[in-house]
């Protein structure tokens, strides 16, 4: 299996920017636009660049979910419940990944769900 990075999984407040949202939104509708019924996430070749990183469609979520809670409450309750579809679709056509190894980091700390998916590779 193909590693996703040693990087904090948290969005950077710096890269917060009009419009940044609705880029994100289509790079994770992007990503289940995919031909297929099972897909496997790519991890970025460069997930310390600013740019690339979001190659990584886990990173994407990330990064939305983190969105979520510098937005005010209705437009932080419109936001899940558009990403409780997108996420409802990534659970269905992505798989599991069955090795408990992959599902924390190397502080123990247990990644979000949508980083225990297959990865391409693995």
């Amino acid at each position: 299996m193909l590693e996703h990075g040693d990087h904090s999984y948290g969005y950077h407040l710096f890269d917060l920017q009009p419009g940044r949202t609705s880029q994100l939104l289509y790079g994770y509708r992007k990503f289940l636009r995919q031909p297929g019924r099972r897909l496997r996430l790519v991890a970025s070749e460069c997930p310390a660049c600013p740019g690339c990183q979001y190659d990584d469609v886990a990173v994407v979520r990330d990064a939305l979910q983190e969105i979520v809670s510098f937005l005010p409450l209705l437009a932080r309750a419109e936001l899940r419940r558009l990403l409780a579809g997108l996420d409802a679709e990534f659970g269905r056509r992505t798989l599991h990944d069955p090795d408990p190894s992959h599902w924390t980091d190397w502080s123990g700390n247990p990644y979000p769900w949508w980083h225990r998916r297959l990865y391409m590779g693995g």
